[in-house]
């Protein structure tokens, strides 16, 4: 899947499916997932720094373009490895995991009949001339109300109020991550990723909210296992 969004991001930002550059990042793909699924996180967080960097010289060398290699390495693989972490890094990875992909779908669908239903202002025409304020606070709070009914169900350990907390976050981290996929499908004069779901876009399109979403719940987990909360 994570070599998938590699292709889309570069059939996005470069016009070309099989160009060197993503060559390039799908072998930092792999490389990055085996160590990141072996327990080895720092190492596959280097990996994606040191790939993306290789990739954009190779594509410097080559079209003189900017570096969208090593932006797609950050943006795209960093989430990769942050939900192996959340899975794997944490006594109740099940659980979190379970609980990420509850709060991203409730906003998103929250989202979409609040602002069916509601209408009203624009949240940022300039991007996502469709989202409204009325969606943007009917996915927040349908969020945290899903984070807060299924934490319990699923093994968190947490108190309603820090469900509700956490919710709030991944929430708000998924709008932020679709309005940050809109941006650059708006740079790029893009429509949707990629066809591989007719109709509803490409698999970057599916997971623009989570990308974000997880690298939050990714940091949270980590300053928990440091007892920094």
């Amino acid at each position: 899947m994570a070599v998938l969004l590699i292709f889309e991001w570069t059939r996005m930002v470069e016009g070309a499916e099989f160009s060197r550059g993503f060559y390039a990042l799908s072998v930092t793909t792999i490389i990055t997932i085996f160590l990141a699924a072996s327990g080895q996180f720092p190492p596959a967080l280097i990996v994606i720094c040191v790939g993306g960097v290789a990739a954009t010289l190779i594509e410097r060398s080559v079209k003189r373009k900017v570096p969208w290699p090593l932006a797609g390495a950050l943006y795209l693989l960093v989430p990769a490895v942050s939900a192996l972490y959340i899975r794997h890094g944490a006594g109740d990875g099940r659980a979190l995991t379970l609980l990420l992909f509850g709060v991203v779908w409730a906003t998103d669908s929250g989202a979409y009949l609040a602002g069916k239903v509601i209408g009203g202002p624009k949240l940022w025409p300039a991007l996502s001339p469709k989202k409204t304020w009325a969606g943007a606070a009917g996915g927040f709070m349908a969020g945290i109300l899903v984070a807060v009914v299924i934490g319990p169900l699923l093994g968190a350990v947490f108190l309603p109020l820090q469900l509700a907390i956490l919710g709030g976050l991944l929430s708000f981290a998924a709008i932020a991550g679709d309005l940050t996929e809109s941006a650059v499908k708006r740079f790029y004069g893009v429509k949707d990723s990629g066809g591989v779901f007719p109709g509803h876009g490409g698999v970057l399109d599916r997971l623009d909210g989570f990308l974000m979403a997880v690298c939050v719940l990714a940091l949270f987990t980590l300053l928990r296992h440091h007892n920094v909360f």
